[in-house]
């Protein structure tokens, strides 16, 4: 495949993301692309990628195959859900068209690193580099959350409101340096002592319609078929089909609880006769006491949330061929 023409990339990362072997990948990254004179900009704060993303946007590309701008995300889902959200901003708010905004590709560094381990993408500045120059191109879609009267946090592969979210809280509460997954033992183990499984109301909206509603005891909704620990509850998933997947699982106690994970590790939880699944573009997800929810494997805060989708909203580079 003809390397397509990058004039600038920016490399978006945190200083803390990654370690060892993967985190020098980022100046490898670097030193490759300067071999290929591609102009690079090492950021760190939100605020100087958006700055970065409006200049590029003005500055212009060419078609969406020729895009001449280019976003390395490297870390965790976090960040790269930071970034998708910065270029969909700039689309929103300035009615960019799609062939000037930037493409956007995962260096994954996180512990987990959901949506690259979904498209194959590595810890490696050589297929990073070869992604950027000849990578296909997948038009993905962009879910966004938000409570009432707050902001929007953007969400590319799941939100979960229920146990598994009261453990990222957890260790969110007690985070300090870099999660391994030998993190979440403690807070786990004091989730299972201690969450009541309070009732869920999961509604599919349409137009302000009720068209669905569902009271659950855990509720999740899908973008991508990808949850931490390599399991996979939803697989009917698609990130470009302007749906989110969601399911729900009736019980309300650790027993049902512990079950239901039973059933999620040996695959056969989509048989229970608690689990119910729908697709929706449009989902509000309420309860009555306090629950909480995160979005790509991060805390976020409580319900109530509504969340809708912004279908084909992200330009993603998927990973090239090595040769």
């Amino acid at each position: 495949m003809i390397a397509r023409q990058v004039a600038r990339v920016a490399v978006f990362t945190s200083p803390r993301a990654g370690s060892g072997a993967r985190r020098e990948q980022i100046p490898r990254l670097l030193e490759l692309l300067n071999r290929d004179k591609i102009s690079i900009e090492l950021i760190h704060q939100p605020q100087q990628l958006r700055d970065w993303i409006d200049q590029t946007t003005v500055l212009g590309g060419e078609s969406p195959g020729e895009a001449s701008s280019v976003i390395v995300a490297a870390g965790g889902d976090g960040t790269v859900t930071l970034a998708a959200s910065l270029i969909h901003a700039t689309r929103e708010n300035s009615a960019a068209d799609q062939a000037n905004l930037p493409l956007l590709v995962p260096l994954p560094l996180g512990t987990e690193n959901l949506l690259a381990r979904y498209f194959g993408h590595q810890a490696d500045a050589e297929q990073v580099r070869e992604t950027i120059l000849r990578g296909p191109i997948d038009l993905i879609d962009l879910g966004l959350v938000q409570r009432p009267n707050q902001r929007c946090h953007p969400m590319l592969t799941m939100v979960s409101c229920g146990f598994d979210a009261d453990v990222v809280r957890r260790l969110h509460l007690r985070r300090r340096g870099h999660i391994r997954r030998l993190s979440y033992l403690g807070p786990i183990l004091r989730s299972i002592g201690r969450y009541r499984f309070p009732e869920l109301v999961v509604q599919s909206i349409d137009n302000d319609h009720v068209e669905r509603e569902i009271r659950c005891g855990w509720a999740m909704v899908f973008n991508l078929p990808r949850y931490g620990g390599g399991l996979t509850i939803e697989p009917d998933a698609l990130g470009n089909d302007g749906f989110f997947d969601v399911i729900t699982f009736a019980g309300r106690g650790i027993a049902s609880g512990l079950k239901y994970v039973a059933g999620i590790r040996s695959g056969r939880h989509l048989s229970d006769g608690g689990v119910q699944r729908f697709r929706s573009r449009d989902i509000r997800i309420t309860s009555e006491q306090r629950v909480h929810y995160q979005i790509d494997g991060d805390y976020i805060g409580r319900l109530p949330i509504e969340i809708s989708i912004r279908p084909h909203a992200i330009a993603l580079l998927l990973p090239a061929v090595l040769k």
